[in-house]
């Protein structure tokens, strides 16, 4: 019988360590979440918002992203996602006033289209987020995300155009730039 290398069983184990240690930080996040939106901390609350969490991770495993897909978990990667979030939310509050008019405007000038967006993003988690944000943006949908290749829906010519060079889209790119 072959003996399994050393060197692949400590593979194997910091892997299994890795996952296990997601798992945690995922059931921890949803038990917060839990905690936030029944404004409890009573044991009976707690234990019943633990079970749901463990549920919900373990029946979601397949969906977790994996650490290897994501940004680490550093001070720089909150401070970065919290400034991109910022400037979503800006960007989404213009965009609301810009659709407003369109639809309050006597003659509604809007000239739906498709744009092809390719981006050179690796990380999924990061992918995911771009859609994801293009979507949230009023005046546009992610009608297709197929690795680099994002087909999008826009309310008109200009705001499709302007996706081309959508500074979040550089945020993005420059965090995969910063990956360690």
């Amino acid at each position: 019988m072959p003996l399994i290398p050393s060197e692949l069983i400590a593979e194997v184990a910091d892997k299994m360590k890795s996952q296990w240690l997601n798992y945690i930080g995922v059931t921890l996040i949803l038990l917060l979440f839990w905690v936030a939106v029944s404004g409890s901390l009573q044991w009976p609350q707690l234990v019943v918002g633990l079970a749901a969490a463990m549920f919900v991770t373990y029946f979601n495993r397949n969906l977790i992203i994996s650490p290897d897909d994501r940004p680490p978990v550093r001070l720089q990667t909150i401070a970065w996602l919290v400034g991109y979030f910022f400037k979503l939310i800006i960007d989404i509050v213009k965009a609301n006033f810009q659709v407003a008019w369109l639809v309050l405007h006597p003659k509604m000038p809007i000239e739906p289209n498709l744009v092809e967006l390719e981006v050179n993003i690796d990380r999924p988690a990061s992918r995911v987020l771009l859609g994801n944000s293009i979507t949230l943006t009023p005046g546009t949908l992610t009608v297709l995300a197929d690795d680099d290749k994002y087909l999008v829906h826009a309310l008109t010519l200009q705001s499709g155009e302007a996706l081309q060079h959508w500074p979040l889209i550089e945020r993005l790119k420059q965090m995969e730039v910063d990956k360690p």
